[in-house]
């Protein structure tokens, strides 16, 4: 299994075109949207995405048919403009325009992913590092200021250390996530945007205590961002108090014709529905 996260360009094409229903449709197998049903709030992960809506192929197929298009077609060109707007797209009219920005394969995993992890929505990317990315970029904004584990995956200890710190001027303080009191103290009230950390650490499989890092984050006004790469059938930390969490998939170039495949997805709690979220 690669590494993964999600992300997807350009976010302002993309207002109003992630999920707004809760991915299990109704027994007719309708996809109406409809308020989320308790089936997503299960406890257990497995349990949650077992009972979401199965999408079938494009004639009948027991799978779901892959799109291999990367390009697709728009008959009009005010319906182009449109789409560019954020006025249609594929959840509420079935409409795509090119798969760097979503086809129907990638949104039918971005939803099973939502359910999977009990969140409004998933948003699918080509690699870990840019779901990462996308998210911080998003959260934390020039100059911002991150709480993160001392133990990470390298390629994320790099980009709180050296990238983000260079071009962005946001500054990390790295501590030991088990204990409350170094937490607390290295979090800053109205300055700390980000509270970092693993389900479980790569590669030291240390086990995060979510409740208590989501309770400390809230407490001084900042989201807790998790990378649940390690756990995604074990642990859903939106359930636990996570504002949003990264969840890995193997690699599969058949999964997204784009220019490498889709490997993970950035869950979201946020009921706008929007990437990146208008209200962070």
């Amino acid at each position: 299994m690669a590494p993964v996260v999600a992300a997807v360009e350009p976010f302002t094409l993309l207002k109003c075109l992630m999920p707004q229903d809760d991915g299990l449709g109704d027994d007719n197998g309708s996809t109406d949207v409809k308020p989320m049903k308790a089936h997503r709030r299960e406890s257990d992960p497995a349990a949650a995405l077992a009972g979401a809506r199965h999408e079938f192929g494009e004639h009948g197929g027991v799978n779901m048919s892959i799109e291999a298009s990367i390009t697709l077609t728009v008959m009009e060109p005010d319906t182009m403009r449109r789409l560019f707007a954020g006025e249609l797209g594929p959840e509420r009219d079935d409409m795509y325009i090119y798969s760097r920005h979503f086809n129907p394969t990638v949104l039918a995993l971005g939803r099973q992913i939502a359910v999977l992890e009990g969140t409004e929505a998933a948003y699918c990317t080509a690699s870990g590092m840019s779901a990462i990315s996308s998210v911080m970029m998003q959260l934390v904004g020039a100059g911002g200021h991150v709480v993160a584990s001392h133990c990470l995956y390298g390629g994320t200890h790099a980009l709180l250390s050296s990238f983000l710190p260079r071009t962005s001027g946001v500054n990390t303080t790295f501590v030991d996530t088990d204990d409350e009191a170094a937490v607390r103290a290295a979090v800053r009230p109205g300055e700390t945007k980000v509270v970092y950390v693993e389900t479980m650490s790569n590669p030291t499989l240390a086990v995060a205590d979510i409740p208590m890092l989501a309770r400390v984050a809230h407490e001084a006004g900042a989201k807790l961002v998790v990378d649940n790469t390690f756990t995604p059938l074990v642990v859903s930390p939106a359930r636990l108090g996570a504002t949003s969490s990264s969840t890995a998939s193997p690699s599969s170039s058949a999964a997204a014709p784009t220019s490498s495949p889709v490997r993970m997805t950035v869950s979201l709690t946020c009921k706008c529905q929007h990437f990146p979220c208008m209200h962070a």
